[in-house]
Parts: structure tokens; C-alpha cells; sequence
């Protein structure tokens, strides 16, 4: 085997297995808060039951839905899922670009953050809202912030 097949093989193994600490949905430019009106509650859910987030009376989904719920009708950015679990789920708007941001709780990163935002984002495809999917994002910024390029 040569040296550059090993090279590609061991390259694309390290991506199969690579950990994140964020993950980005971005959205395309002719998105609106309020495309999300329809599928809100159902998106919530299945981010939920992805990220193993145990149901329990504390959790209170039903007052998080309709928090998010008035910003959506309103077409203002709604909060999302941005409470102390295993996962938070958030939405943000960096350099002009409305997004989903998926980050762990701890510093540490994680393989469940790419399994559980590859999933969100094929969810939201299959409801017909056109997204791409990055990570690590909010650290290229960071490093972007302090370099001022």
C-alpha cells in the first residue's frame, strides 16, 4: 500500500471517529424565524428523545414550546433548549447567518453532538428548510475575534 493511500485511510478513519464541541445549523439566507412555526414542537421533541434527555416533571417541555412558540409567530429568534443537560440547543444569528448551535453542557467534546445535529439537520431537509451543516464554529470565530483579521 502506498504512503498517500495510507495517509487518505488513516485521514477519513480520524473524521469516521472525530469528537466536536459544537455543532452548526445554518440556514440559508431566504430563512425566516417563522418557517419554523409548523414544525417547532416536533423539532424540539426529536431533539430530545436523540440526545437521550430524560423526561421529567422539572423539564416543563410544554412551557418551553410555548416560550419559543411566540418568538417564532413573531418572527424573532426564539430561545431553543438552553438548559443544564446533557446537550443544549440553541439558536443564534453569527456573521448575518440565522443558525441552530448544538454545544455539550462541559468543555469536552463529544461524538453524540455529530450524531444528534446530522440527525436534526436531515429532520429539518425532510421539512423542506434548507440548511448545511458545520462544526466547531464558535472557536474559529473566537480566534478570529482576537487574531482581528
Amino acid at each position: 500500500m502506498s504512503d498517500n493511500v495510507k495517509k487518505f485511510i488513516k485521514f477519513n478513519y480520524v473524521l469516521l471517529y472525530m469528537k466536536y464541541h459544537t455543532a452548526h445549523i445554518i440556514f440559508d439566507n431566504n430563512f425566516q424565524w417563522k418557517d419554523l412555526e409548523k414544525i417547532f414542537p416536533d423539532l424540539l421533541h426529536y431533539f430530545i428523545e436523540e440526545s437521550r434527555i430524560e423526561k421529567t416533571d422539572s423539564l416543563n417541555l410544554n412551557s418551553i414550546i410555548e416560550e419559543n412558540m411566540i418568538d417564532i409567530k413573531n418572527n424573532r429568534k426564539p430561545e431553543g433548549f438552553n438548559r443544564e443537560e446533557k446537550l443544549r440547543f440553541y439558536f443564534n444569528e453569527l456573521d448575518g447567518k440565522k443558525q441552530i448551535i448544538i454545544i455539550r453542557d462541559k468543555a469536552v467534546p463529544n461524538e453524540d453532538i455529530k450524531n444528534v445535529s446530522e440527525k436534526i439537520s436531515k429532520f429539518l431537509n425532510s421539512k423542506k428548510i434548507k440548511n448545511i451543516l458545520e462544526f466547531d464554529k464558535l472557536y474559529y470565530i473566537e480566534f478570529k475575534k482576537k487574531k482581528k483579521w
